[in-house]
């Protein structure tokens, strides 16, 4: 996530938003690996818990604005 406002930066240089979507594309991948692989709601620690709940939010919120910056709604809920 923190390539996010390199790659705003850049699609507003050069006008190709497809570079964003592109980003974001990879960003979801690299989100479901995660969720995957690591229990979020289950962890050894309530440390971990809250650290990857936090991951989660900033996921979220940062495919939100994406998508949101594309004139793409963002469902509630996957």
């Amino acid at each position: 996530m923190d390539e996010f406002g390199t790659v705003l930066d850049s699609v507003s240089a050069t006008l190709e938003p497809h570079r964003l979507a592109g980003y974001l594309y990879r960003l979801a991948k690299a989100y479901t690996s995660f969720y995957e692989a690591c229990p979020v709601l289950r962890p050894q620690s309530p440390e971990l818990r809250a650290n990857r709940l936090a991951l989660c939010q900033l996921t979220q919120t940062t495919l939100a604005t994406g998508l949101g910056l594309l004139g793409v709604a963002a469902p509630e809920r996957m």
